[in-house]
């Protein structure tokens, strides 16, 4: 059954889309609607970087009341990063995935997810999904990090809608152990990390999630550390790591 797109709210331009979604959510919007917009004044991902949302590109937010636990809506960014990547693939891009919310398709972004959550009570009201893609051209200030999909705005997004019901349906289902090979066979590889361990700063490779979703790191010894997700920060593929950065 579709759900996703059940209503769709199109904006010629806003400060974000999740920012608006969230509006709608708390206003009583229904699961699965979508906020578009032709672009963002103020678009932002993780840990409040700057989105560059200049008008041809998707900036897309979807309202989502899945019935989860609070505590198990942060891995289903997993989900939906799978969704966002094959979407990519469906148009040819060897698109992959860079933990926790980028999509990469030559070491450059292609797209970015943000996911954040609305509770009341200590129980989840609603999950507002954030996706921008590049499509058709990349802005020059960041021509050097980032890539573009050249396949039109409406095309990418059904393909983009079908994954994400798929793989979030199957998250809601069957939990995290579920996606997790699904993720780790589209991981970017070679990709390093810095990682607090013990308290002390620990430099190594990525080499997938463990089956409760900790990251598996593998360091200069070989040997592989269990790490939570917020003791992180993945470096991108051209820096260079000494073994005790």
């Amino acid at each position: 059954m579709t759900w996703l797109g059940c209503q769709r709210i199109e904006l010629e331009s806003c400060a974000s889309t999740n920012d608006e979604a969230a509006r709608y959510a708390r206003a009583g919007a229904s699961h699965g609607t979508l906020v578009i917009a032709e672009r963002q004044e103020a678009g932002r991902g993780r840990e409040g970087r700057a989105w560059a949302s200049p008008p041809g590109g998707l900036y897309v937010s979807a309202v989502m009341r899945p019935p989860l636990p609070l505590a198990d809506v942060p891995p289903m960014t997993l989900a939906i990063g799978i969704a966002v990547c094959d979407a990519a693939r469906a148009f040819g891009a060897p698109a992959a995935l860079k933990w926790p919310n980028d999509v990469l398709v030559a070491d450059k972004k292609l797209a970015g997810i943000l996911v954040e959550t609305q509770s009341q009570g200590g129980k989840l009201d609603s999950v507002i999904v954030g996706i921008g893609v590049n499509l058709g051209i990349v802005p020059e200030a960041v021509a050097h990090r980032a890539t573009a999909l050249q396949v039109d705005r409406e095309t990418f997004l059904a393909e983009l809608v079908a994954q994400l019901e798929r793989w979030v349906d199957r998250y809601v289902a069957c939990g995290l152990e579920s996606i997790i090979p699904a993720w780790t066979e589209r991981m970017a590889r070679g990709l390093s990390a810095i990682a607090q361990i013990a308290g002390a700063p620990l430099a190594g490779e990525l080499t997938g999630i463990d089956r409760d979703g900790s990251l598996l790191l593998k360091d200069h010894t070989g040997t592989v550390h269990r790490v939570r997700s917020g003791d992180v920060e993945v470096i991108r593929p051209d820096a260079v790591l000494s073994p005790t950065a």
